[in-house]
């Protein structure tokens, strides 16, 4: 039977329009999320291999989002919304700078050559009043510094009570610390204030964080029969050797451990702390981690490190709630 011109037409179209329609369909199930029993999921190939060079360098290149695409994060599995909230985390945790990169340890904080002054000390303060206290960093010449940076932390108590409370530090970025503290309980009201890490020394570990963020590493154990090895992992790998990608399909959060030479991924069998790689200071950097000179040393007072603390003259409110009645 032989079928008119405008039949075969027809068909040809039909048959374009199919194949068309599957070459689109593969592209987008390869490219795009695709969702199971309406969850979505995401795929995520294994790494591309970089040798540790190249590697160091763009890492130094990128910020830190882009950094995230050389640890086995790839560029569809952020969302708009998940950068945002990333670069916001990140804005948070800012810690101002020393003016230079490289700070000589004399020229660093010293708690030492620091007194705390309690503002308006000669005043009667009460219950519900505010606290303040100031302070200037020294170096270890004794010279006031002109930025900030430290990590001081500040504490009222009365030992009597049991009683304490935590202030906020306030930097001034010029040397200056204020200190306040919210005076919630009568009587002999103690004050401590400590210098935590000095600027410099938190100018060294935002460096490692940065530049070294495997020093603190895990382990894997692969077994199968009688063969077992152990390999190092962690969330960012020098991708240097092989690995296994144990990234979570759900969430997207990154996952690796060296590939074992004789096993294959599939044979892991269990997850512990490694420990932590060591000697990766450089310079002066040690100098700004020293116990009782300049980490978790107390600075001392001016001249009292107590005030009186006078019951609010105001009779406190009692707020009676109604019960409820089922």
């Amino acid at each position: 039977m032989v079928l008119p011109f405008s039949m075969h037409r027809s068909h040809f179209a039909l048959l374009f329009l199919v194949a068309l329609l599957l070459i689109l369909y593969l592209y987008n199930t390869k490219e795009k999320k695709y969702s199971i029993s309406g969850s979505k999921w995401r795929r995520y190939p294994t790494p591309k291999l970089y040798s540790a060079t190249r590697q160091e360098v763009e890492t130094k290149k990128l910020p830190w989002t882009h950094r995230l695409l050389q640890c086995g994060y790839q560029n569809h599995s952020f969302t708009p919304e998940e950068r945002s909230e990333g670069e916001l985390l990140m804005k948070m945790i800012e810690w101002p700078k020393p003016p230079n990169v490289s700070v000589p340890f004399v020229k660093s904080s010293d708690p030492a050559h620091v007194r705390f002054v309690i503002l308006n000390s000669t005043k009667t303060f009460y219950v519900g009043d505010q606290l303040q206290v100031m302070l200037q960093m020294k170096d270890f010449e004794g010279h006031p510094k002109q930025y900030g940076g430290d990590y001081l932390q500040g504490r009222i108590h009365t030992p009597a009570l049991k009683a304490g409370s935590a202030g906020t530090v306030i930097d001034n970025q010029s040397g200056f610390y204020y200190l306040n503290f919210n005076l919630s309980w009568p009587g002999k009201v103690e004050v401590s204030v400590s210098l935590v890490h000095p600027s410099e020394g938190i100018q060294a570990l935002e460096r490692l964080r940065k530049d070294r963020p495997e020093r603190v590493y895990f382990k894997s154990t692969f077994a199968s029969g009688a063969t077992t090895e152990t390999t190092v992992c962690n969330l960012c790998l020098p991708q240097t050797k092989p690995l296994c990608n144990f990234t979570d399909p759900m969430t997207g959060e990154p996952w690796f451990c060296y590939k074992p030479k004789k096993l294959p991924c599939s044979a892991r069998i269990n997850h512990a702390k490694g420990g932590y790689e060591k000697g990766l200071l450089i310079g002066e950097e040690k100098h700004f981690f020293q116990s009782e000179v300049n980490i978790q040393k107390l600075i001392l007072p001016c001249t009292l490190g107590y005030i009186m603390v006078e019951p609010s003259p105001q009779p406190s409110k009692i707020i009676i709630c109604p019960l409820l009645v089922n």
